[in-house]
């Protein structure tokens, strides 16, 4: 670090440093400015490999199925939860085609129907996540 400094300092008095102004692409969701790698890169719109899968519910709503997205599919055998926001709105809706009832983040919902092709759903009721904790499935 000594070094770092006593080379800046040689280039200060050298007259080599300068205070300026210069205007930097602006990540307004990160807060931060844009690296020349990101602000150069062409970001697009990919598909992302992922998949939705169900969970049969056993207690309070029974008949319905938690509906669980990965992008990491081969750790399904492993896993020994479902994790819920109690915070956040979910809802049950109905799938008209197939007659099933599902659980969901009501944010994801539209995603949700949109992946697995579900032609035309009802929305059959709303809660926060508070009333999931618990649940087995």
């Amino acid at each position: 670090m000594e070094s770092v400094w006593y080379t800046f300092s040689e280039i200060y008095k050298k007259g080599l440093v300068y205070r300026g102004t210069k205007i930097m692409p602006f990540s307004t969701a990160c807060n931060t400015v844009l690296s020349n790698f990101e602000a150069g890169s062409n970001y697009k719109e990919v598909s992302d490999p992922a998949i939705i899968i169900t969970f049969p519910a056993l207690t309070k709503y029974q008949g319905a199925s938690f509906i669980a997205w990965t992008t990491t599919p081969w750790t399904l055998p492993s896993n020994l939860c479902l994790a819920v926001n109690q915070n956040y709105d979910y809802v049950t809706f109905h799938d008209e085609t197939t007659e099933k009832k599902y659980i969901c983040m009501k944010e994801r919902l539209a995603y949700v129907v949109k992946q697995a092709k579900i032609a035309k759903h009802k929305v059959l009721e709303e809660f926060k996540g508070a009333a999931l904790l618990g649940s087995e499935y």
